[in-house]
């Protein structure tokens, strides 16, 4: 049976139906944040109207992590898909319409609210969709399409937003949500449904907030890195934040330069998720996420002291690579040493936390590079995620964990 393993996912049903929409949908949302980005500044509402809409968008996910997991894993995944992206839909509608601060603010609320329910759904969904043995190579498709789409989306939506205004450019948003809710409605494969329900419902029940954290606390591998993975996605927002002052202040570079790096960043992405695809053992993962850990620190740091942007480029590239390789190697480690059951509340917990590593990221970074500099920033943030590498991997020794590093998959699913 192991030729399994290599049939590619494409060739599952469920799989040709939930990628290419889950991929429409991830350019709806990138359309959609650019206009509402463009929308308010042209309104006159000023920098910290757009601050607002980034809490916005983050908070639903923060606040709700622990009852969003809770649903995923109780919950038939197909009613909590079709009301989820149904309240998506009606919503983006509405933003169609939508032109005072306050009704987007509540509109994207919306919106970002049910995404914390449909997203831990979709993850714990996946597994299930394409077997064991191809979750990491789901994830690492899902993470390069995510990676390249996400710029694609932006630049579509800032020319429709120039060419015929906001409006257009919603319900394109809406329609992608239309496809997604389609595609949930016509997969075949459920989790959480009746039998499932009539095996699960003696599970032990515990705090909601802190379930899914207690879960990941349980793997000796899992819980280092993820706490290594939050200060280097915070390291990450961080520079994203003053990165174009360091091209376009610093280096004295155009816009179209500014523009290229973000083109060499995706390329990257798109290669590292190539990359991350091939890994199939645990061992592979974790040595993937560390060594995205290191690549990224080195290629901040390079950017904080390179005199020239031909080096800040290649940087770019180096960072895309690393990126994609951390994301897909960490999200296929939990994912797949999680058990069946426990899998929303982990993933709704994780992505809680990346959002707070993302806000905390907008206001430390801007802060340094005000205080000390943009080069400075840059230096400490590289200096920070090289420390994390070093930290993570020691704590990985000391914890004697390298049985299990060599491929063992081990079940979190209790306490230990």
């Amino acid at each position: 049976m192991k030729e399994n393993v290599h049939i590619s996912v494409w060739r599952l049903r469920d799989a040709q139906i939930v990628i290419p929409a889950r991929a429409l949908s991830v350019l709806g949302d990138s359309i959609l944040a650019v206009v509402l980005l463009l929308r308010i500044n042209d309104s006159g509402a000023g920098p910290w109207a757009v601050t607002g809409l980034l809490v916005v968008e983050a908070l639903p996910l923060i606040m709700l992590m622990g009852v969003a997991g809770h649903v995923a894993d109780r919950r038939d995944s197909r009613r909590v898909l079709t009301v989820g992206i149904g309240v998506q839909v009606m919503a983006c509608c509405a933003l169609v319409f939508a032109s005072r601060l306050v009704v987007i603010y509540l509109l994207v609320a919306v919106v970002q609210t049910a995404q914390a329910f449909v997203g831990p759904t979709w993850t714990a969904l996946g597994p299930r969709i394409v077997g064991e043995d191809r979750v990491g190579e789901l994830i690492a498709l899902q993470q390069g399409v995510t990676m390249s789409l996400g710029p694609i989306g932006g630049a579509i939506g800032a020319v429709i937003y120039g060419v015929v205004g906001a409006k257009l450019a919603v319900a394109a948003d809406a329609a992608t949500f239309a496809v997604l809710l389609i595609a949930a409605l016509a997969i075949r494969t459920r989790r959480n449904s009746v039998v499932d329900n009539a095996t699960d419902g003696s599970a032990p029940r515990t705090a909601l907030t802190t379930a899914g954290v207690r879960v990941v606390r349980a793997d000796p591998v899992v819980w280092p890195l993820l706490i290594a993975s939050l200060l280097v996605v915070l390291v990450l927002g961080g520079v994203n934040v003053v990165e174009v002052f360091l091209v376009r202040d610093v280096l004295r570079m155009s816009a179209g330069w500014y523009g290229l790096g973000e083109l060499v960043f995706t390329l990257g992405a798109v290669a590292g998720s190539v990359l991350a695809a091939r890994v199939r053992s645990d061992g592979g993962r974790v040595r993937g996420t560390l060594c995205g850990f290191m690549a990224i620190g080195v290629g901040v740091l390079v950017d904080g002291v390179s005199p020239w942007y031909w080096l800040v480029l290649m940087m770019s590239v180096v960072i895309g690579v690393a990126c994609a390789l951390m994301n897909a190697c960490f999200g296929a480690l939990f994912v797949g040493r999680t058990a069946d059951a426990d899998r929303g509340k982990v993933s709704a917990a994780i992505n809680g936390l990346m959002q707070v590593a993302n806000v905390v990221s907008l206001v430390a970074f801007g802060g340094l590079g005000s205080w000390l500099g943009i080069r400075q920033a840059f230096v400490i943030g590289g200096c920070t995620a090289l420390v994390v590498t070093i930290l993570a991997l020691g704590t990985l020794r000391v914890r004697k964990v390298s049985p299990v590093i060599q491929g063992d998959v081990v079940s979190v699913s209790g306490g230990r």
